[in-house]
């Protein structure tokens, strides 16, 4: 029923769902999809409002599960009046191996799922590499075709003050999305990629100085050091005993060591066997020596 001020509509049965905009749909949302779980212990999944992402960690010599955690998935999906889409799934294999070309595809409703090398999680672009080339190749793209917003105003007589506003919403935005995951893994000629994309923009606002006297003039940072700035930010939050990210983070020095140390409020050096590991965010963190 809709009610304003005394009037009030008749009651109406609601077939799905609830009314738009009301308070109890985020709830009941949250009690439909907490029901969600894996029941393997090497299957990890991560939900964030209707996106799941299940992954599996094996050894060349175990066999996936990933099929049965599926079928439990779609079973699921049936107890709870939903059908999975089997268009709209994918699988990505990870492997350093030499020879990983032995799998089994997966299948959902009797569709077999699209083998794919790269895909996009929540805004960012993943490859079965881990790296993050595509990633860079699709905001760098997706900035510069913005970058023309600029040119237009500026022939429009906008001032520089108003086209450093609009660059900072609509471009720099893009090229800075989710940056504490990538920037710590990011090759520096990808750096140089991103950065050039800022350099293009800043050349527009002011046609006849170098990139060094824009940065001055506009009073904006190179984008690298923005990164990392942010990357700082997003491990002081993680410290926070609240923060749900907490458990990731390795020790403190002074309570591995029980003792008082200069550096008793930095992180425990985790150890890395694999660079790739290295340069993953928590770990390129703590070899940077942040305090928390």
């Amino acid at each position: 029923a809709v009610k304003i001020n005394e009037f009030r509509s008749e009651w109406a049965y609601v077939n799905g769902g609830v009314p738009q905009g009301k308070k109890l749909g985020p709830i009941l949302f949250l009690v439909m999809i907490n029901d969600l779980k894996m029941k393997s212990l090497n299957s990890f999944h991560w939900k964030y409002v209707d996106d799941v992402t299940i992954s599996e960690v094996i050894k060349e010599t175990e066999e996936s599960r990933l099929q049965t955690e599926l079928n439990e998935l779609q079973q699921w999906a049936c107890e709870n009046d939903m059908k999975l889409n089997g268009l709209k799934c994918k699988e990505m294999v990870v492997s350093f191996l030499r020879q990983s070309d032995n799998y089994t595809p997966l299948h959902i409703n009797d569709q077999q799922l699209e083998l794919v090398t790269s895909f996009k999680i929540l805004g960012l672009t993943i490859n079965n590499h881990l790296k993050w080339n595509d990633n860079v190749a699709i905001i760098v793209k997706k900035a510069s075709k913005r970058l023309y917003i600029l040119r237009v105003l500026r022939r429009s007589g906008i001032p520089p003050a108003d086209l450093l506003s609009i660059y900072n919403a609509l471009i720099r935005s893009v090229l800075e999305y989710a940056c504490a995951v990538w920037h710590t893994s990011l090759p520096q000629y990808l750096s140089n990629k991103i950065e050039r994309v800022q350099k293009r923009a800043l050349r527009i606002l002011y046609p006849f100085t170098d990139y060094a006297e824009a940065l001055s003039i506009s009073r904006c940072s190179r984008l690298d050091d923005r990164r990392q700035s942010i990357c700082q930010n997003t491990l002081q939050k993680i410290a926070n005993p609240c923060s749900k990210l907490y458990h990731l983070l390795p020790s403190t020095r002074g309570n591995v060591h029980g003792r008082s140390l200069r550096n008793n409020n930095q992180l425990s050096l985790p150890k890395c066997r694999t660079e790739r590991f290295k340069n993953s965010f928590i770990p390129a963190m703590c070899y940077s020596q942040v305090d928390v």
